[in-house]
């Protein structure tokens, strides 16, 4: 990258975002694009409008239930920066829904396209709604409802919606629809994470999982480890779903796994397709009959040679960093361990790979569905794979030689590649005034 005009050592950026809980992941994400800005010496008109959303929009969302009664819920979509090109964020279905999480992930969506040299802006939207306790049609009314009244900013050069919490192929083709309707044409690449038949892609199923374990066993290559890893994952969902068939078919041992219900583990190995078929059946992994339970609050400290978080935020924080046993944490998730952890781990010498590469196969997926829907061409799987493996590894390599360079652990080091990238052409651009 050319000489960057606007990142000059003797400026200093704006006084720092408040220390705030360290469970707060906005405040978390912002701690460390602070950090990130300092080191880069970001100048203070460049900080300034990198650390703040670009537009928020929250909006009420009136729903006729089947009983007769109309609720109002609370709707949000946050974009958070147009630069790179069109934004790309999930949407969110959870009725604990926060607006800081929302613009923390947005945040965090951008740095990651940006490292991952993806030509898109981060965003983030959600519903304060929990599709498990309601049927279908009503979810289907809310997802339309949401879709309608976004269509003012939604669009494949605009802001592309993609699947996050309990939001399945059948979500996306429900807001792919509702958005083409009004459009008067099928309109494939507003969304991505559809079903194959409607403009999806091959590998969209694997993607995230096999991204973490190619990067796993990079790292490892390392740290001098040699043969099949022991891997403790959390989280059975569709993520670890994923990481753990990856690790399965690359010869590794998962040796234990825990759900929001509870944990189990098996120093043999657990057989991953018996154990992901038991959950779908009973809806959690607890009572598994093939394993020992264990308290799911020990799942996190067990002795391994790489732990994947795969599960919810701040997972791993201040008051067990201490006791994490692990030779490697690659985080699947997003923002599982919190600041304060990483310095704890960081003086451990317990290496983590961050969640901005850990699940990037999230996002190259994603990308790769868009451009094939904006080519008219479905691409092969091993065509998918391939090009998935190539920039993968090409931002990690990027972000390895940066850590290096500023001797930074490498989740700030990734961050620094995103913000480098967003602030210089930021610069380029100019002010529209």
């Amino acid at each position: 990258m050319p000489d960057l005009d606007l990142l000059l050592p003797d400026e200093e950026p704006q006084a720092p975002t408040p220390a705030l809980d360290e469970d707060n992941p906005f405040a978390s994400m912002m701690e460390r694009f602070d950090e990130a800005a300092a080191l880069l010496g970001l100048s203070p008109d460049a900080y300034s409008v990198l650390r703040k959303p670009d537009r928020q929009f929250k909006f009420a969302l009136p729903v006729a239930y089947p009983d007769g009664s109309l609720r109002v819920h609370h709707a949000f979509r946050i974009r958070h920066n147009l630069s790179l090109g069109p934004c790309l964020g999930g949407l969110r279905l959870d009725a604990q829904l926060k607006r800081e999480e929302l613009a923390a992930l947005a945040g965090w969506t951008t740095w990651k396209c940006a490292a991952l040299n993806v030509p898109f802006g981060g965003s983030m939207g959600g519903i304060d709604y929990d599709p498990r306790h309601h049927d279908d049609r009503t979810t289907e009314n809310v997802v339309r409802r949401y879709t309608a009244s976004l269509l003012d900013i939604l669009g494949p050069e605009r802001d592309i919606l993609s699947p996050d919490l309990h939001c399945s192929e059948q979500v996306m083709a429900w807001c792919l629809d509702t958005y083409s309707m009004h459009a008067r044409h099928t309109e494939n690449a507003v969304v991505v994470g559809k079903p194959l038949g409607l403009g999806g892609t091959h590998a969209r199923d694997l993607a995230v999982g096999h991204g973490a374990v190619v990067l796993m066993e990079r790292r490892l290559a390392t740290l001098d480890h040699s043969g099949p890893a022991r891997v403790v994952v959390q989280g059975a969902g569709a993520v670890g779903a994923q990481v753990m068939r990856a690790l399965s078919l690359r010869g590794h041992q998962v040796i234990a796994v825990g759900d929001v219900q509870g944990a189990v583990r098996n120093d043999n190995g657990l057989d991953v397709d018996k154990l992901l078929l038991f959950r779908s059946t009973h809806g959690t992994i607890a009572g598994y009959p093939e394993a020992e339970e264990i308290p799911g609050k020990e799942l996190l400290e067990l002795e391994c040679d790489v732990l994947i978080p795969a599960a919810t935020a701040d997972q791993i924080n201040s008051r067990n960093a201490d006791r994490i046993h692990a030779k490697l944490v690659l985080e699947a998730a997003n923002g599982p361990t919190s600041k304060r952890a990483d310095a704890i781990l960081m003086e451990r010498g317990i290496p983590v790979i961050p969640d901005l590469l850990g699940n990037a196969g999230a996002i190259l997926i994603a990308y790769f569905e868009w451009v094939q829907n904006r080519m008219g061409y479905l691409w092969t799987e091993e065509m998918v794979l391939e090009r998935l493996d190539r920039m993968l590894l090409e931002a990690y390599g990027r972000a390895r030689a940066l850590a290096e360079q500023h001797q930074v652990h490498l989740r700030l080091a990734t961050c620094m590649l995103g913000v480098e990238r967003v602030a210089y052409y930021d610069n380029l651009r100019g002010v529209y005034a």
